[in-house]
C-alpha cells in the first residue's frame, strides 16, 4: 500500500476486519518515473514475499557516480558492488505499483477507488472515523493517513499543535524536469548513444544545475531529471507538461550526451523539489490516527530514500502491532515514532544535502568521524554510524544497509528492561 507523492490512500484498520484502502483517483496511475528501492527496504519486501516479482522487472544498482556537468568526466568513482548483501533496485514506478496493488489484493485488502476521503473524526472514547463525500462514514481501530506532500488532512490530525509549528511542505527554489527517450532514437545519434551504456544511476553535478538519470537494463529507453535552480512562478508541484524548450536554453553548454538527449527529447514534465520539516510528532493527540509516508516526511529525491523510508516505517509498524497485541494503539504508535523519526529526519537531511552538493555548493554536512577513501573496500567490517560525515562508509552503511527489524528488535528489548524494573 503505497502510492506516488500527492496521490491520496487512506487506510483505516480493525482488528476483526481486513485493511481498507480508500483511493481518489478511479484506477492505478500510469504516470510517472523511476524510483530506486534501497537495501534496507528490499529486505523487508523480500521477507513480504515479493522479491521475486519485483526481480524480475527491476534492475541490481550499484550506488550513484557523479560526474562533471560540462566535460562528463567522473568526479566520483561508483562503490563497490559488495557493500551490501541486498540489492540495491531501480525500477519503473508504475510496474512497482501494480505489484504492490496484486500484492495486497492477494492477501485480502479491501481496495476502494473513487473514495473521496472529507474528513476524519478521532476523539477520545470513541472509534476512530473517516468520512466520505456523499456522508458516508466507516470506523475502525486506527487510521493510517498517507494523502501525499500535500496532505489536506495533516493540520487537522496536528490542530492542536498548528498554530506554533510549521506543518505545511517547504518548497525549494530547484525544479526537476522529467525526460524519457526511447532507446532507437539513442541509438541513432552519435552522442545520445554513450548514455545506453549508462545502466547505473549517474548525476551530472553541476554549476545550479545537475541531471540525474540511467538507461533501466529492463527496458527499452534512457530516463533523466534535468534539476535546476531557479523560481518558475507555477504554484502547482507538479505538471506533466513542462517546457522543453525552455530546458534546452537553460543546459546550453553541458557534455555532448545529454545535450544530445535535450535535442531528441519532444517533452518534459516539471517538479518542484519540496520537503516536510521535521514535525514534533507524526500522530493525532490520540496516538490512532498517523500520518505516513510524504504526510507525514516527505523528503527531497536526491538521496532516492522516500519509498525506501516508506516501507521501512510500514515494517516496523507492523512488527510492534504484532510483538505487542495487548497494547493499546496509542501506546504503540508513540514507540513507532520513537523508532523511525531519528532516522527519518537524519536521511532527509542528507537528502537535502545532496541537492546542494549536485547545486555545486561546497557546504559540508556536520561530521563526528571521518575515513579514508579505502575503506570503502572492508565496509562489511564498518560499524553503521547516523552521526558520521554523509560522505564516509559508517554513514553509507547506516543508510543503504538498515535492518529495521533488527533495530526494532532491539528497542523492544529495552522497553520491556524498563518496564521489568518498575
Amino acid at each position: 500500500m503505497f502510492r506516488e507523492v500527492d496521490d491520496p490512500w487512506n487506510l483505516i484498520l480493525s482488528k476483526n476486519k481486513p485493511i481498507q484502502v480508500f483511493e481518489k483517483r478511479g484506477n492505478l496511475s500510469p504516470k510517472g518515473s523511476g524510483l530506486m528501492i534501497r537495501p534496507g527496504a528490499s529486505r523487508i519486501l523480500q521477507s513480504w514475499g515479493l522479491g521475486d516479482a519485483i526481480e524480475q522487472v527491476a534492475d541490481t544498482c550499484l550506488p550513484f557516480s557523479i560526474r562533471d556537468l560540462k566535460t562528463g568526466k567522473d568526479k566520483i568513482r561508483t562503490l563497490p558492488t559488495s557493500l551490501t548483501k541486498y540489492p540495491d533496485w531501480g525500477i519503473h514506478r508504475p510496474i512497482l505499483q501494480d505489484i504492490f496493488y496484486q500484492h495486497a489484493m492477494k492477501v485480502g485488502a479491501e481496495i476502494t477507488f473513487n473514495s473521496v476521503v472529507e474528513d476524519f473524526s478521532d476523539e477520545p472514547n470513541e472509534s476512530p472515523s473517516l468520512q466520505f463525500r456523499g456522508g458516508k462514514t466507516i470506523a475502525g481501530d486506527f487510521i493510517l493517513i498517507a494523502d501525499g506532500i500535500r496532505s489536506r488532512l495533516r493540520a487537522k490530525v496536528l490542530f492542536d499543535i498548528s498554530a506554533g509549528w510549521l506543518v505545511d511542505p517547504q518548497v525549494n527554489d530547484s525544479v526537476f524536469y522529467g525526460v524519457t527517450v526511447p532507446q532507437k532514437e539513442l541509438q541513432s545519434d552519435s552522442d545520445a548513444v554513450v548514455l545506453l551504456q549508462q545502466v547505473e544511476p549517474c548525476v551530472w553535478a553541476g554549476d545550479e544545475r545537475f541531471v540525474v538519470g540511467r538507461k533501466p537494463r529492463k527496458s527499452e529507453f534512457w530516463s533523466g531529471l534535468f534539476g535546476l535552480k531557479h523560481d518558475d512562478g507555477q504554484a502547482s508541484m507538479w505538471n506533466e507538461d513542462g517546457d522543453i524548450v525552455f530546458v534546452r536554453k537553460r543546459f546550453e553548454g553541458i557534455c555532448p550526451s545529454l545535450s544530445a538527449v535535450l535535442k531528441l527529447a519532444t517533452k518534459c514534465d516539471r517538479w518542484k523539489i519540496a520537503q516536510m520539516p521535521n514535525l514534533p510528532r507524526w500522530t493525532s493527540r490520540t496516538g490512532r490516527t498517523i500520518l505516513l509516508g510524504d504526510s507525514a516526511h516527505a523528503m527531497e529525491p536526491n538521496a532516492a530514500q522516500g519509498l525506501s523510508q516508506i516501507i521501512e516505517d510500514i515494517r516496523v509498524l507492523q512488527i510492534l502491532l504484532l510483538s505487542l497485541p495487548g497494547l493499546d494503539v496509542s501506546v504503540i504508535s508513540r514507540f513507532w515514532e520513537d523508532i523511525r523519526k531519528p532516522r527519518v529526519e537524519r536521511i532527509k537531511s542528507y537528502a537535502a544535502w545532496n541537492t546542494r552538493r549536485f547545486l555545486g555548493h561546497k557546504d559540508r554536512a556536520a561530521s563526528h568521524q571521518k575515513y579514508a577513501d579505502a575503506d570503502w573496500e572492508s565496509i562489511k567490517d564498518i560499524e553503521p554510524d547516523s552521526a558520521a560525515d554523509f560522505t564516509s562508509p559508517a554513514f553509507f552503511k547506516w543508510a543503504h544497509d538498515y535492518d529495521a527489524v533488527e533495530q526494532t528488535r532491539k528497542y523492544l528489548q529495552k522497553i520491556n528492561k524498563a518496564s521489568s524494573r518498575l
